[in-house]
This record gives C-alpha cells, structure tokens and sequence, in this order.
C-alpha cells in the first residue's frame, strides 16, 4: 500500500450528509448554521447529499463542524463522512487495488496506529445520475467485499485491529457508478457508528411489529437504558410491539389503545391493558395521582397534537423519569411547511421540559422521535 496512486486529491474540503431523502435540505440548513461557508454540492443519490467549502478552507474545518453537531445535536443530520480524495471507477477488481492505494496516501492514514480499532465502510450507489446516463446500475463487486479486502490490507500495513462494532477510526468509501469518495475520520466525527447512519437490528421471532425498531433505535441514540422493576406507560400500543421491549426489560406496563395487542401478550403477569383513548386514561391517572417512571407514545396524530399530549402525559411523570414519542410529520406541500408544525410542537415541549431532544432516526419514516425528561413544575 505504499506505491502512489493515480487519484485526484480535492484542493476543498469536501464532506458527504445523509438524511431522510425529504429533508436533505432541512439537514444542510442545519449544518449550514454550524459552518456559514458551507455550499450545497449535489445529491449522490436520494437522501446522500456531497458538500464542498471553499478552496482554501482549512481542512480542520470539517472537524470543527462536526464537533459542533455532536454538540448542537441536529435532529435531521444522521451521519457524516468525509471526502479526502476522489478516485475513478473502471467497476471491476482492479478499484480495490487503487482504492487501497487512494487510502494509504490520504494524510488522515496516521490514525491508522497499531492496535487502533478501525472499521471500513463501504457503500455502493446503485442508482445515481451518472450511472443511469451511461445504461450501467450494477458493481462487480459487493460493499463486504470491498470492505473485507481493504480491511486486511490496512491491518497488514498498519497493525491496526479491525472492529466492526466497536471502532475508534472509520474508513468511509462511498462509490458512484464512476468515482469513490474516500476519507478517514475518527468514529465519533461521524455522528453514527454505522454507514450512512443506517442503523439495522435483527428479526427476532418473537417481534411484533417493525416499529420495534423505532424504540431500539431510539433508546441507543439518546443512550438511554430501560429501568427494571419500573412501571411504564405505552400510549398508542396496539400491536403491542413498544410494549414487548418495555415487558423484556422487566417493567410493568400499562399499555393504551382501544385496538387488541397481540394475542402473545395476552395474560403477560406485568401487563396492563386499556381498552381506550390516552387522553382519557390520562384524565383519570391524573386524578388518581398515577405515576410513572418511563412514558412512551407512538399514535398517528400531528406532531402538535402529540406535543400537547406530552405535556398532559408529564403530570403523570416522575421527576427522574422520561418520555419517548413519535412526532409524525405531514408531507411538504405548497400550503403545508412540516417543519413549521415540528418547530411549534417543539416549542411546546421546551415550555415543559428541561430536557428536549430531537432526532430523525433511520428507522422514522416521515416522523421525528422526541426524549423529554423532567417535567417543568406547573
């Protein structure tokens, strides 16, 4: 891996953003904040969106941005990755060798120390501008094979250990039809330990619902871990997949909703079911004096409607407890800003809440998933 390689070096620093495809704009808007000489490149493919800064900009400056969203916690912004080099494709073997060759001269490859834990990541556009212009939309090669040949050369080269879960350094490796943009940069500069941010879980068979992975998600992001021998209550449960993983962390719950749960709930010790709407149990809990240590909702409703639930569902909250909640978008139109009901229905929440965070998960659709915690006393 010492030879040179024919590669092109950018004279700008150059980074690539991915989101959900309808709020790649929402997501440059907010990094735009972070860096205001930030310019919009071109889209990738749906959802990957590559950013330049002007020439002459210091290459720490994609550091510097990316600190400041570890710390601003943007909500649309799921994974950055940085372009230190570009290289052409032929689509056949012989890309592996230049891109191993691309990589071992980058100036990032010092972090590549013996012992370092890294990971290669590697993802393959199949369907991008270029590629359908020139009638080809198939690699000869797949992302793990890639990934697995440049991970034994950097190991090799370096003694540094590859960690696929557990990896301090990443090797990103996006590849268009033509070109790969190729960069290092230490895990946490990423915003995600996965590529691209997307975050995947494995089926179980005793899953009920895909919106499991929602919680999951969820959970990991805002690091946050389900407190046993507590009671929670789930709004909004039928199926009764958020219940399941509540039930499994050995919480006692009170699931919400006038549809049946799933039949492999039924007669669960610790499970209570409501056959009703949640701004009714809600009324009565209230009255009762009815705590909780963990609130969780994910109705379809607007993301207002939801916020305004959250704030009737906060009395019924113990001051160390927290709440997990879907807040479900509406589709842009010409009449319909959905950043304009997300914006008001976080306002609410920050009136209520000490603490309010925002993101869009990989496993939202047209939703953001919200944690508050300590209830604002009244």
């Amino acid at each position: 891996m010492s030879q040179k390689s024919s590669v092109s070096i950018g004279t700008e620093p150059v980074l690539i953003v991915t989101a959900h495809q309808e709020f790649v704009d929402a997501a440059f808007d907010e990094l735009k904040r972070f860096n205001k000489q930030l310019l919009y490149g071109k889209l990738l493919a749906p959802g990957i969106l590559l950013c330049t800064l002007p020439k002459g900009t210091h290459p720490g400056d994609f550091t510097s941005l990316t600190r400041n969203a570890l710390e601003q916690r943007p909500i649309f912004v799921r994974h950055l990755a940085p372009v230190q080099a570009v290289i052409h494709l032929s689509n056949t073997e012989n890309d592996i060798g230049e891109l191993a060759l691309a990589i071992a001269n980058l100036p990032t490859f010092t972090l590549l120390e013996r012992g370092q834990r890294f990971a290669v990541q590697t993802r393959l556009l199949q369907t991008d501008i270029e590629a359908a212009r020139a009638g080809s939309n198939k690699h000869s090669y797949s992302s793990g094979h890639v990934n697995q040949l440049l991970a034994e050369a950097i190991a090799e080269e370096t003694g540094a250990v590859e960690s696929i879960k557990k990896q301090q350094v990443v090797v990103s490796v996006l590849c268009t039809m033509e070109k790969a943009y190729i960069g290092i940069s230490l895990t946490i500069d990423n915003l995600s330990d996965w590529p691209g941010g997307d975050r995947h879980f494995a089926y179980l068979p005793e899953q009920i619902s895909r919106a499991e992975f929602k919680l999951l998600e969820a959970l990991e992001v805002f690091d946050i871990t389900l407190p046993s021998q507590a009671l929670a209550l789930d709004l909004g449960a039928a199926p009764g997949g958020w219940t399941r993983i509540l039930l499994e962390a050995g919480m006692q719950v009170v699931a919400v909703d006038p549809a049946k749960l799933d039949a492999r709930l039924s007669n669960h010790i610790h499970l209570e079911h409501y056959r009703g709407y949640a701004q009714d149990y809600l009324e009565e809990a209230i009255k009762r004096r009815r705590k909780f240590d963990v609130i969780t909702n994910d109705m379809r409703m607007d993301a207002r409607e939801a916020a305004r639930l959250l704030v009737q569902a906060s009395s019924c909250l113990l001051s160390n407890g927290f709440i997990i909640s879907v807040l479900k978008l509406p589709h842009e139109t010409p009449e319909i800003d959905p950043l304009k009901n997300l914006n008001e229905a976080l306002s609410l929440l920050q009136r209520h809440f000490a603490i309010v965070q925002a993101r869009q998960l990989f496993h939202n659709r047209q939703e953001v998933t919200v944690l508050t915690a300590r209830p604002q006393l009244m």
